[in-house]
């Protein structure tokens, strides 16, 4: 009879800590729904005209599209969310070695970047409504710390009693000096390593002054870092570690500290897109799926655009040319379903984000002004 008390105790308690799992994992699932929303970052860290911006399917993946002083960076995987904080699993980035970003939901409409990325740092704030013309200057980082009350030479220049015996100089010196003149130690403080944002970096011909974020360990440490390029005719870098990006091609960067070193690579591409013939589909989250709005250039300068409604579609056609970042499509016709009311355009534009997304300039049935459109392999 004891036993069978004890077992019936066991199995009570074994369904009373299954409940309270249940129970837990159930307080874990989010109230939020993030799902065919794109989010886009309020704070513009270089001054750029393209925020930064995220795009959440429906079916778990996402595409990041982060903009940075003269660079653009694109990532996409799955993600997940669990309570209020949104994970992102990268299986693919352009540039960098990025696993995991994380986001903090603040409600349906905002959420708060806790991974510092290049061009969005942790703290950013991304939301529903695209910010227009709002940027933050970063802090100038040629400023210089306050100037101390006194300098070693002022320190120096407090002289010893003449009743002094010599050999008890430094330790009257010292006690006589205030403490604001105390003359700053001259330890040495090894190099013991070198750090970096990426092992393979990446820009477009004409980029300036990029930080690369190439860093000492530790910070303070008294040995200088230096910067060379194996090939200036590819990119130039100076003593500050800030690239400029010369013409196309491939080459290597070196910065050695002390006794360290640390080489990365770096490539130069050319701004201009080459003419083959290429299809871009669009992320436009209201998109019927499977017939996302299309744009087909022929590489001889001619385009085909669809957009493909719930009650219908629109088709636009005419020629095409590349000037600079842009793609310029002059339409020459039109056709639309008779259940879908005709828009009257002329040209439409497209801005060249990266080698593989062109970023929507106008505002036509469907397609609106910052949509994404991404190459199909």
């Amino acid at each position: 009879m004891k036993k069978k008390n004890i077992l019936i105790v066991l199995l009570i308690c074994g369904l009373l800590a299954l409940t309270a799992c249940t129970k837990k994992e159930e307080e874990k699932k989010s109230v939020y729904d993030l799902s065919g929303k794109t989010y886009y970052n309020t704070i513009d860290n270089y001054g750029h005209e393209d925020h930064s911006n995220i795009w959440f399917g429906k079916d778990g993946s996402f595409v990041l599209s982060d903009s940075y002083k003269d660079g653009y960076n694109e990532m996409s995987g799955k993600w997940t969310l669990s309570e209020n904080v949104c994970t992102l699993d990268v299986e693919s980035a352009k540039v960098g070695n990025y696993s995991k970003i994380i986001f903090e939901v603040q409600n349906d409409d905002a959420l708060k970047l806790r991974t510092s990325l290049e061009g969005s740092k942790a703290e950013d704030l991304f939301t529903i409504n695209e910010i227009k013309g709002s940027s933050v200057t970063p802090a100038d980082s040629s400023s210089t710390p306050a100037d101390s009350s006194s300098t070693p030479s002022e320190s120096s220049s407090t002289k010893p009693s003449d009743t002094t015996p010599a050999e008890t100089k430094p330790e009257e010196s010292s006690s006589e000096t205030k403490p604001s003149e105390t003359t700053p130690s001259t330890a040495s403080i090894p190099c013991t390593g070198i750090t970096s944002l990426y092992h393979n970096y990446w820009s477009y011909e004409g980029t300036k002054d990029w930080d690369l974020e190439i860093r000492p360990v530790p910070a303070n440490t008294t040995d200088k870092i230096t910067f060379k390029s194996a090939d200036e005719s590819v990119v130039k870098i100076n003593d500050k570690g800030f690239a400029s990006a010369v013409g196309v091609g491939k080459t290597t960067i070196t910065a050695t500290c002390g006794d360290q070193k640390l080489t990365v690579n770096y490539e130069v591409k050319d701004k201009t897109p080459k003419a083959v013939a290429t299809t871009w589909v669009s992320n436009n989250p209201n998109s019927i799926k499977g017939g996302e709005p299309t744009i087909y250039f022929d590489g001889a300068g001619n385009f085909d655009f669809r957009e493909n409604f719930y009650s219908g579609y629109g088709h636009y056609k005419g020629t095409y040319k590349i000037d600079g970042e842009y793609y310029y499509c002059t339409v020459t016709s039109t056709n639309f379903d008779n259940t879908v009311s005709p828009v009257n355009v002329s040209e439409i534009v497209f801005k060249i984000k990266g080698d593989n997304v062109l970023k929507f300039k106008s505002s036509v049935a469907m397609s609106q002004s910052g949509d994404l459109f991404y190459l199909v392999p």
